[in-house]
Order: structure tokens, then C-alpha cells, then sequence
């Protein structure tokens, strides 16, 4: 799988019509491709746009460009500046409940942005961490829907991951919090950005079962 994430500053006071626009619009404009596995959006801590979409692999979301570039045409006029994109190959992750392609339930969503590697150590490195320890701790967390890795280059990426609610996640801190410290010690030069947000704009165009990604 492959994800694109973009992160947005809205113009004072239009927050909530960008996050309108990319419901009403953006998702029906991805609807007509093919290759997309789901599409979401919030507004997050730092009263950014959010936005991420799904793919089966790079090649379905270079087919989607003209459709990216008519969204965030659309988008220009909410914004202060064109959004950060970020994206990469999945390179770890995993579905700990089943998320139907007709769900409509919240969802508080955690995106994690790495600081870089530590000398002699990639991002590969990371993402075996993430599959080897910190995915194994969550399998004992309660609410926890979904984690995952993407790598960006060699030695960068982010990762996520989604919750019932904040709650669910909030009461998981202590495990979040030793897994970082664990990646800080030996693998991530300084410890890394945390944005979050409940999201109630999304749509998956598939269903994502139980199990590794």
C-alpha cells in the first residue's frame, strides 16, 4: 500500500469549510479513480487540514494526479500556502479491528512525523521495530483500529495510528510513551511530532480485515 499525506493551514476562520470542501468535494472527485483504497480527512491540534488517502501502490496514485491537482485547485482559496505533501510506500503495519468500505463511525487519528535516524541506522530499521515491538505492545490495547509506517526516503518517514476515540487513545499513553523512548534511545535522533484529530470525514473503498498489512 501506499500513502499521501497532506497537511494544510487554512485561512483564519475557514478551517471547517476546508475540511467541507475535501467531504463535498475532494471524495467524490476520488471516487472516479481507480486504485484508492480510502480517503479522510479533520482538522488537527494545530488547526491544520489533514488529509490522507490510500493506495493499492505508488502506480494507482500517479494515475490520480489530474484528480489531486483539481482538489487542491479548489482547495487554493481556503489556504494560507500550498499544503506539505508527504508520502511513501507502507512499509509496516497492521489491522487490529475490521473496518468495513460502508463504515461511517469517528475515529481519533495519530500521526507520528520522525526527526531523522540515528547514525547507521534507516528507516528500514524503524520499520522493523515498529512490526517487531511496536505493533506487538498494541495488540493489548483496547480501541486501538489500525497502525502503520511509511517510509519517505532512506532515512525519514512517518507513521499512524487510529483509535475508537481519544479516549482509547489517551488511556494507551504510557505504551505510547515507552515505545517512543524505546525508538528515541536507539534508533530516532530526537523524539518525534505528534498531530492528531478527531476525524469524521473519510471513506473507505474497501474492506480492511484483521491482520498484518
Amino acid at each position: 500500500m501506499y500513502v499521501r499525506l497532506g497537511l494544510a493551514n487554512p485561512k483564519e476562520g475557514m478551517a471547517e469549510d476546508a475540511l467541507n470542501y475535501f467531504r463535498d468535494v475532494a471524495i467524490p472527485v476520488y471516487d472516479q479513480v481507480s486504485g484508492l483504497l480510502g480517503a479522510a480527512a479533520c482538522i488537527n491540534n494545530e488547526g491544520q487540514l489533514m488529509a490522507w488517502t490510500t493506495w493499492a501502490n505508488n502506480e494507482a496514485k500517479e494515475a490520480a494526479m489530474a484528480e489531486f491537482q483539481q482538489n487542491l485547485a479548489g482547495l487554493a482559496e481556503l489556504l494560507n500556502e500550498p499544503p506539505t505533501i508527504l508520502e511513501g510506500p507502507m512499509v509496516a503495519g497492521q489491522q487490529y479491528i475490521m473496518v468495513p468500505k460502508d463504515g461511517e463511525e469517528p475515529f481519533f487519528a495519530r500521526f507520528v512525523m520522525g526527526g531523522g535516524t540515528q547514525e547507521g541506522k534507516t528507516y528500514d530499521d524503524i520499520a522493523d521495530f515498529m512490526t517487531n515491538t511496536v505493533y506487538t505492545a498494541y495488540e493489548n490495547v483496547e480501541g486501538i483500529y489500525a497502525t502503520g509506517a511509511c517510509k519517505v526516503d532512506e532515512n525519514s518517514g512517518f507513521s499512524f495510528n487510529f483509535w475508537t476515540s481519544h479516549d482509547a487513545a489517551h488511556a494507551a499513553s504510557e505504551v505510547i510513551s515507552s515505545v517512543v523512548s524505546d525508538a528515541v534511545a536507539s534508533l530516532i535522533k530526537e523524539a518525534p511530532k505528534e498531530l492528531t484529530g478527531e476525524c469524521n470525514v473519510w471513506k473507505n473503498y474497501v474492506d480492511f480485515p484483521v491482520g498484518k498489512i
